[in-house]
């Protein structure tokens, strides 16, 4: 037996003389445990120490501490010099220590005499104070886990790096390095979750301080924030096991968040008011003065929204494990939206994949949503998480994935959700094999004239290491993509998507030919070209009526902007084209600023409806003038509007055989592309081009 109670694990690195106050302290606690017979040794990992500071521990006068060992170590790690401390320490007990900090006079005993009063329960004992002093003044006060609950600790660390526990139970469980991790960091936080789920129990020494010293060359203020870090992934996030952990707590012991002033009784404790003195003799820096004008907070005030939502996550999933993980901003009634889901389906079916989508963005419960394909699991964030933790939003997805989908494909479209995903953990998301639909870059108009917007290209760009694949319901934007990008050369897929199929009678009816317009009212559907298409029909066909149909979803767009134009009749909102009552005297009319091969023009091939049509986008790609009437792009508002009203004139003016023709063509179009069994074969095509890849990067 060594005699020793308690080891002090002291790290340094480059504290130079910020090492005396430090030093000064610990022999002060120690002294105090002296009174209690409390022998302690102070046991130094020098990590990479510059050579002053290696000068300062080979020239201190260590008495008064009961043994004293020093070790040089060059591992550049703090969880990792702390491993070699515990394993270097003869002590029952470690208590870590910091090169830079000061201690209360009774932090050792404090934590000690709490472990002889727990006898032979597990647990590892915190102080209940964080002093913080230097470059910024604060105090935290800690509570116990049982108060604090673990729905916190799931979001954050509502702990510290200080503590005291047994040398055994860190010997079976040591620290983890992630001193270069380009995701993970905060080894205190890992290692007290994992104490956590081997049913530790977190408890406070009360009336204990650490003097927490806070300056700009520190460890934690030297990590980078270009991307954000989180702890590490452990059982204690697997779902099950979180699920049996958050079962067992005592709800009623919990305190629920909330700011607890306990300022007054800090500043006026006698008792603490001492220890802050003799912190004062040692470091002048340590003012009390200063605490008139300090924060106070405490380890309740961290919501518990993300740990709850996170129990609800592990309720849904339960013990499921995703081939696949789609990020969608929302589920809206959208092309993009139809193309993903027509896309799961698909994978669904003949793959045999197992997918699960993670919506990240609020849609107006007024909108209507998609129909969700069987067998497709989905997340909705926001609805969980609501307003107050949209920042975590980025945080839980890692969670789920690392949890539930550790070798899953990855599938994003662009979308500020999207966009937070790379932007907070691109190094999480770089490990995985990332696709990302790409179906068109967004376009605005700004004094008559057409710009495009440079969000999707520029995050395109930024991301192009992290993108495995491009894939797209057209081929025009790919080829575009390839030429600005060359990185994507090769890494790029079209996938013509399948309509769902409709069995759909076009009736015959006489009189007048008309106009059905249907999409979503807009900007980047162009009501506003719609209705100077519509003044201008108005002089030579003032009979032909344009029957307008859809709703705003990402604009406001009030729908007396139609007033003034009699022959525009707005007819409400519509659910796929096939709900319209379509006759043999209509035609379909589509305008837009920019798109893909959008989804509403494959329902009118399908259903046998004659289209009338701009060229953006892939829109070329399945109808031309043998399929349609198609009408040629300008910049001008002007010329675009002639243009348009010059195929309107074509269609009201041929012939049933001229246009049945037309509609015959179209279909063939369809079927050679969009096909539904097609369209399955070339999913399945996809897939197995991942899977050879992915066998290819592991060889």
């Amino acid at each position: 037996m060594s005699g020793i109670d308690v080891s002090i694990v002291l790290n340094v690195h480059c504290e130079q003389d910020l090492l005396y106050p430090t030093l000064r302290s610990l022999l002060d606690t120690v002294e105090h445990a002296h009174l209690h017979d409390i022998k302690s040794e102070l046991v130094i990992i020098a990590d990479c120490a510059d050579e002053t500071t290696l000068a300062i521990l080979k020239d201190y006068d260590y008495s008064g501490f009961d043994a004293v060992k020093i070790e040089i170590v060059q591992v550049c790690s703090l969880g990792l010099a702390r491993n070699a401390g515990i394993q270097a320490a003869n002590g029952d007990y470690i208590v870590t220590a910091d090169a830079d900090d000061l201690v209360s006079r009774n932090f050792i005993y404090q934590m000690y005499q709490k472990h002889q009063d727990a006898k032979d329960k597990k647990i590892v004992c915190f102080p209940e104070y964080y002093h913080a002093f230097g470059d910024e003044n604060y105090v935290c006060r800690f509570y116990p886990l049982e108060q604090v609950g673990l729905y916190r600790m799931a979001s954050e660390h509502p702990y510290v790096s200080r503590f005291m526990a047994r040398r055994k139970d860190l010997l079976e469980i040591p620290y983890r390095d992630c001193s270069t991790h380009a995701v993970y960091a905060y080894e205190d936080y890992d290692l007290n979750l994992r104490l956590v789920c081997a049913g530790f129990d977190l408890v406070v020494a009360e009336e204990t301080i650490v003097f927490y010293r806070q300056r700009s060359g520190s460890i934690m203020a030297s990590l980078g924030r270009e991307q954000k870090r989180i702890g590490f992934n452990s059982g204690f996030f697997c779902g099950p096991e979180f699920l049996r952990l958050t079962a067992q707590q005592n709800g009623s012991a919990i305190i629920p968040q909330k700011h607890l002033d306990f300022k007054k009784s800090y500043i006026e404790s006698s008792y603490l008011r001492e220890f802050i003195r003799l912190a004062n003799q040692m470091d002048p820096e340590v003012q009390p003065l200063i605490l008139y004008e300090a924060k106070y907070f405490t380890n309740v005030g961290i919501p518990e929204i993300f740990g709850w939502a996170y129990e609800k996550i592990c309720h849904t999933l339960g013990r499921k494990q995703y081939t696949d993980v789609f990020f969608l901003p929302f589920l809206s009634k959208g092309g993009g939206e139809k193309y993903i889901l027509n896309f799961i389906q698909a994978a669904l079916k003949k793959e045999k994949r197992s997918c699960l989508l993670i919506l990240g963005e609020k849609l107006c419960r007024s909108i209507e949503r998609c129909k969700i394909p069987e067998g497709l699991d989905v997340i909705d964030l926001p609805e969980l998480l609501g307003d107050h933790a949209e920042d975590k939003m980025p945080e839980m997805a890692v969670r789920i994935i690392e949890n539930f989908a550790p070798k899953a494909n990855i599938f994003m479209k662009f979308c500020p959700f999207c966009v937070s995903l790379l932007k907070d953990y691109a190094n999480f998301y770089e490990k995985r094999q990332l696709i990302y639909f790409y179906f068109c870059s967004p376009h605005y108009i700004m004094d008559n004239i057409v710009y495009e917007d440079s969000g999707e290209y520029r995050f395109l760009y930024d991301y192009k290491h992290h993108i495995d694949y491009v894939v797209s319901d057209h081929c025009a934007n790919l080829d575009q993509l390839e030429r600005r990008i060359p990185a994507y050369h090769g890494r790029t897929h079209t996938l013509y998507t399948s309509s769902q199929p409709v069995d759909y009678r076009i009736p015959h009816q006489d009189g007048s030919r008309r106009l059905i317009w249907a999409s979503r009212l807009d900007s980047q559907k162009r009501p506003d070209i719609l209705r100077k298409i519509a003044r201008a029909l108005l002089s030579e066909y003032s009979e032909t009526e344009i029957h307008v149909y859809g709703s705003p979803v990402l604009d406001n767009f009030n729908t007396e902007y139609f007033e003034g134009c009699p022959n525009i009749v707005y007819e409400g909102q519509f659910s796929g084209l096939e709900s319209i009552p379509f006759t043999d005297r209509d035609a379909f009319l589509y305008t837009s600023l920019f798109d893909g091969l959008p989804n509403v023009l494959l329902e009118a091939a399908q259903m046998g409806v004659p289209v009338i049509t701009v060229d953006v986008g892939g829109i070329p790609e399945l109808i031309g003038d043998e399929s349609g009437f198609l009408v040629h792009n300008s910049a001008d508002d002007v010329e675009l509007v002639r243009r348009y009203v010059r195929k309107i004139k074509e269609f009201l003016n041929a012939s049933p055989v001229d246009i049945q023709k037309k509609v015959n063509c179209l279909r063939e179009r369809f079927e050679h592309q969009h096909a539904q069994p097609l369209c399955d074969r070339n999913v399945s095509t996809f897939y197995a081009m991942l899977e050879k890849q992915r066998v290819l990067e592991g060889a």
